[in-house]
This record gives C-alpha cells, sequence and structure tokens, in this order.
C-alpha cells in the first residue's frame, strides 16, 4: 500500500488546478496584508517557495507573469535532479533546489520564504505528516519573525486513506489535529490554534460521500482530475 497518490499517473495540469492555484492568491489577498507591498495587493513581500512536480511551472508564471512576484523571488524545489535542471534552463532568473525539503529548510534560500506551497500529495493524516511539519515549521516561524506573518498553503490526497484502511472522516480529524498542533508550534505564543478551528466537529462527515467536493471546515476539498482523488487544501495565514 502506497501513502502518496501517484504522480505518474494523475493529472496535475488541468482546468481544476488552474482553479485551486487561484484561489492562493484570493486568500492570501483577503487575509494576509502584511504580505503584500502595495495597498493594491498586486506585488508580494518575500519568497515563495513551491514544491514544483511536473506542473509547478504554471505557478511561477502566474506569479511572475502577473508582476505579483519577480522572478528572484520564486523558489523551485523537487526531488528529481534532472527536472530542477531543466526548470534551471528554462527559468535562469529564479531559485532552484533539487533534493528533499525537508533537508533544506536551512539553505540560504528560503530565508526571506513567506508563502510556502507544499504540495506534496502525501495522504491525509498519513504518517509522513508529523516529520513534514515539524521541519516546515521551522520555516514558518522565521517568516512570521521576519514579516510579521506567513502563509502556508498545505495539499494532501483525501483518498489515499482508503488504500490504508482507514475511512475519510477519520482521517481528516487526525490530519486536523495533527496540523493543528503542528501549527501551533509554528505560531509560539502569538496564537492558538486548535483542531477545531480548522475542522469544527462534524464538519468531518462531508467527504464521507464519495462525490462530496466542497469545504469541511477549514480544508477545500477539490477533485484533483475528473476521475483523479480528492484533494483536501488548507489555506492558513499565520500571525
Amino acid at each position: 500500500m502506497t501513502h502518496a497518490s501517484d504522480r505518474q499517473r494523475d493529472h496535475f495540469d488541468n482546468e481544476a488546478k488552474t482553479i485551486y492555484r487561484d484561489r492562493h492568491l484570493a486568500v492570501l489577498r483577503e487575509q494576509a496584508a502584511e504580505l503584500w507591498e502595495d495597498d493594491g495587493q498586486t506585488r508580494m513581500r518575500g519568497a515563495w517557495l513551491e514544491l514544483m512536480g511536473a506542473s509547478g511551472w504554471r505557478t511561477r508564471d502566474m506569479l511572475v507573469d502577473g508582476g505579483i512576484l519577480p522572478p528572484d523571488r520564486f523558489v523551485g524545489v523537487d526531488f528529481d535532479p534532472a527536472r530542477i535542471a531543466a526548470y534551471r534552463d528554462r527559468y535562469p532568473d529564479s531559485r532552484w533546489l533539487s533534493g528533499d525539503l525537508l533537508d533544506l529548510v536551512d539553505r540560504d534560500e528560503l530565508q526571506d520564504v513567506v508563502v510556502l506551497h507544499y504540495d506534496g500529495y502525501d495522504a491525509v493524516g498519513g504518517p509522513r505528516l508529523q516529520h513534514v511539519g515539524a521541519q516546515l515549521a521551522a520555516v514558518l516561524r522565521r517568516a512570521v519573525t521576519r514579516h510579521a506573518a506567513a502563509a502556508i498553503l498545505w495539499n494532501a490526497d483525501l483518498d489515499a486513506c482508503r488504500l490504508q484502511g482507514r475511512r475519510p472522516d477519520d482521517a481528516l480529524r487526525h490530519h486536523a489535529e495533527l496540523l493543528a498542533r503542528l501549527l501551533q508550534e509554528a505560531a509560539g505564543n502569538r496564537r492558538v490554534i486548535l483542531p477545531a478551528d480548522l475542522l469544527p466537529r462534524g464538519e468531518e462527515l462531508r467527504p464521507l460521500d464519495p462525490g462530496f467536493v466542497g469545504w469541511a471546515g477549514s480544508f477545500e476539498i477539490y477533485r484533483g482530475s475528473a476521475r483523479g482523488h480528492r484533494m483536501a487544501c488548507l489555506r492558513l495565514v499565520l500571525r
């Protein structure tokens, strides 16, 4: 059994993912005035960190071509050195790192990150979550200290829990509990983050219907492609 969706077979470059990316900016404009350089919210502060995969370039183009971010403040990370080399050739004015993000959190290229898009496709509530979150909390803490705010855009595979013999409601509830604990570590004394803040009781039952897409608490449940797994995305601003 696997704890993540198969990135070789799932589709990542489609209308659903385009809408998903567009919503990131809408949320940041609505909830994170500190992360914008101008009152019109057309230019972001700091750097944007993206897990690239095959279609992360679309996020870069959305940000850079839209004038939201200068190219040198986009940071792309991927396990595959060949993929990163290809991105570096294509976009030499952006920052590129190959390897596991969890091993790179102290690199100079990440020191000014204020938006972290973790699109790792780990299973909701899966075994990697605690380790991943503990490492990413360091990036978020640093961003909050330097810029007074930081944003985490965390995408996880909801339906992968069925491959582990778990129910979506149990997996999503566990996911919210782990995320609240880890985000509390990043927030420190600035804010209290409880599981119920992310997923009010009863909201976890919504995804039990295999056809459900929409909101379950703070999680947007959407389908990554017409026949693909449902995803659960949390967009949260820390102060």
